[in-house]
């Protein structure tokens, strides 16, 4: 397998085969999840490998309920595990701020471990200053910590932060998906968008 991915490290079903690999032989083990490390070193915006790390982690029959849901709290998995991923997504973001997958990663990380996302309200505001009402003292770094701390501060209940956050990402951080912002707001402004809270796009 390390040929393939040395030829295409997104091959969809060289990871479906790796998935299927560990599950058969039970390879959830240091030596996979430091496999999977040294992919995302090579290249942190490798969804796949995002996917496969995740599966490893919260799939290990020794810690996990078992066909417990990729979006589901999972009581049997130690803190430690959680803090671990935690660290490691940040890491990430650090490194790659407008990359999506590890802010997914991070969203998945916190459900699996009971924890809110308001837990990481100042982590997210490093790269999110939402500045003034005239928008002076802005500064945005990652669209996606915007998004993080909409639904953040709708945990929170800071609904008029949410809407600013979602109208910024409507009108000028990801106009290309104004109207999927604008239905956010919608949902915010009827209540419903602490529901979307937790979605995570990590396939198992």
């Amino acid at each position: 397998m390390t040929q393939m991915f040395d030829e295409d490290s997104k091959n969809y079903h060289v990871w479906t085969y790796r998935t299927y690999f560990v599950r058969k032989l039970n390879s959830f083990n240091e030596r996979e999840l430091q496999s999977i490390e040294a992919l995302l070193r090579s290249d942190v915006r490798n969804n796949s490998a995002w996917s496969h790390r995740f599966f490893i982690v919260f799939s290990d029959p020794k810690y996990t309920t078992p066909d417990s849901k990729a979006t589901e709290y999972d009581p049997k998995i130690p803190d430690s595990i959680i803090d671990r991923e935690i660290e490691f997504s940040k890491a990430a973001t650090f490194e790659a701020p407008q990359n999506q997958s590890p802010w997914n990663y991070l969203r998945g990380v916190l459900k699996k471990g009971g924890r809110k996302l308001s837990s990481l309200e100042c982590f997210a505001g490093e790269f999110v200053k939402l500045g003034d009402d005239e928008g002076n003292g802005e500064d945005v770094r990652s669209s996606h910590a915007l998004d993080f701390l909409a639904d953040t501060w709708s945990e929170m209940g800071e609904t008029e932060k949410a809407d600013t956050a979602l109208r910024l990402l409507g009108d000028k951080y990801d106009r290309i998906r104004k109207n999927y912002w604008d239905w956010r707001r919608g949902l915010l402004k009827e209540g419903g968008l602490t529901k979307k809270i937790g979605e995570i796009k990590i396939e198992q």
